[in-house]
């Protein structure tokens, strides 16, 4: 009996030391998103925090934020982990966080150039 909780307890111990833990991911959506942008050549831009909260087992939200020359914005983000892989979707536009307004009000009529 007691080899039997010892083994079940093992594997318990095993599966979990499997899981990567927030800090991991957040890590990691952090290089994908620095990759990518490298990918696309983007420059000026680099990422100051990423925070993420565990929605499921394998759906996590949060926000990154970044430094880029317009100023700096905060990134709606879901990240999906199937094993070891990660995938991220950014979810909306970004976000100025230092008080600009890079986006023209939609409401607004649109003032044509005069010659």
């Amino acid at each position: 009996m007691i080899r039997v909780f010892i083994v079940a307890l093992a594997s318990v111990f095993i599966l979990n030391s499997c899981e990567k833990t927030s800090a991991e991911i957040e890590g990691e959506v952090r290089e994908l998103w620095l990759q990518n942008l490298q990918k696309e050549q983007v420059t000026g831009v680099s990422v100051l925090d990423v925070s993420l909260v565990q929605k499921s087992d394998s759906l996590y939200t949060g926000i990154l934020k970044t430094k880029e020359p317009e100023g700096t914005f905060l990134y709606n983000l879901e990240v999906t982990r199937a094993g070891d892989q990660l995938s991220y979707e950014v979810i909306g536009d970004g976000i100025p966080t230092d008080g600009r307004n890079t986006h023209e009000p939609d409401d607004q009529p649109v003032v044509t150039d005069s010659l």
